[in-house]
């Protein structure tokens, strides 16, 4: 079957070459001539031969005479509302066009204003933003090397010899801004490629304790900083990303300052997260993870990691290292967490940012 642009064109054209099995006229081949060649005709018969002129048909052809294009006007029309018929609305909606609009490419799509209002149009318009929750990763940045190697970057390619540069870097998967995942705690739980993409995607909840953590450099985040919030901003929604913000990020470029290594007791001081509150948002709130502007979930002078253990080993996932808490709101926020799928990972270097 021809298609209805084909079928427009036949009935719309005057001299041009259309679809042969709807045309008719002097070019017609012989009665008994066959169509071979024809897509979708090869073999056909077609009877062609003249029929004759009865009084009705001769009328007809002098009414044609007297009034050029009459006769092919009615006939486009007739064949148009054939036509129309047996496509539906949709023939309709063609036949309805002009030929050169029947050939042209479909319908425009919807204009932008159809579809729903992307993260892009919202950030271009104003009024939404991205902050940034992510230290630059750079061998300068401070680590306890005991536990962690020293990021290294070394060229290895160069534009003026290669055309390009490239550099291999080496550096621990707990390096930076980076996520604690399950396996870190125990062996056997989800690495960094079996994160849930689910769960990278939160309602960020931020608890501030910059004030306490000014005075007291191994405070910690408790139940009672956690009900206080509560208090004002209402229950920590299921499926949350709870993060402490102590303000330490702010320490980054002094490593001194931000690790506070104290030699004769062996032991960091810094703010990190209570068993007690790891417990409670676990148990009664089931987040999906919790971070710290600090260098470890746990505070600097606790030296086996309970609440590291506490919150992994249950399949969720720990931010530490975050940065720029300060410049998000305590509610309202969405966490997104971008990480390489590091086959085997027991951490992983991370792009957190926070949509507002």
């Amino acid at each position: 079957m021809c298609s209805p642009q084909v079928i427009l064109a036949a009935i719309g054209a005057q001299d041009q070459h259309v679809c042969r099995c709807h045309q008719a006229g002097a070019d017609a081949p012989e009665a008994g001539a066959r169509t071979d060649g024809h897509p979708g005709h090869a073999g056909s018969t077609v009877d062609r031969r003249p029929r004759p002129a009865g009084p009705q048909a001769r009328a007809a052809e002098a009414d044609a005479s007297a009034a050029p294009g009459r006769a092919a006007t009615s006939r486009r029309t007739a064949l148009r509302a054939a036509v129309a018929g047996a496509l539906g609305l949709a023939g309709t909606a063609v036949l309805a066009a002009s030929p050169a609009a029947a050939a042209a490419a479909p319908a425009d799509p919807p204009a932008p204003s159809d579809y729903p209002e992307s993260v892009p149009d919202m950030l271009r318009r104003g009024g939404r933003r991205i902050v940034d929750l992510t230290h630059p990763l750079s061998a300068d940045f401070p680590v306890f090397q005991f536990y962690v190697r020293k990021p290294e970057q070394r060229q290895v390619m160069f534009e003026d010899v290669m055309g390009f540069n490239s550099a291999e870097w080496t550096f621990n998967e707990h390096a930076g801004t980076h996520m604690d995942v399950p396996a870190h705690s125990e062996a056997g739980l989800a690495t960094a490629d079996e994160i849930r993409l689910e769960d990278l995607v939160a309602p960020l909840v931020v608890v501030r304790i910059a004030d306490r953590a000014e005075r007291e450099n191994t405070t910690e985040l408790t139940v009672d900083d956690l009900r206080g919030w509560e208090r004002e901003h209402g229950r920590i929604p299921e499926g949350a990303f709870v993060a402490m913000d102590s303000g330490w990020y702010r320490r980054v470029d002094d490593a001194e300052a931000f690790l506070q290594f104290d030699r004769a007791a062996e032991v960091m001081r810094f703010p990190g997260v209570s068993v007690e509150a790891a417990e409670f948002l676990i148990a009664e709130r089931d987040i999906v993870g919790f971070g710290t502007d600090t260098t470890s979930l746990d505070v600097g002078t606790r030296v086996e990691p309970l609440t590291h253990r506490t919150l992994l080993t249950t399949g969720r996932y720990g931010l530490e290292n975050l940065a720029a808490l300060d410049q998000v709101p305590e509610r309202g926020a969405t966490l997104i967490v971008g990480v390489p799928k590091l086959r085997g990972g027991f951490g992983a270097p991370v792009r957190a940012m926070a949509f507002l």
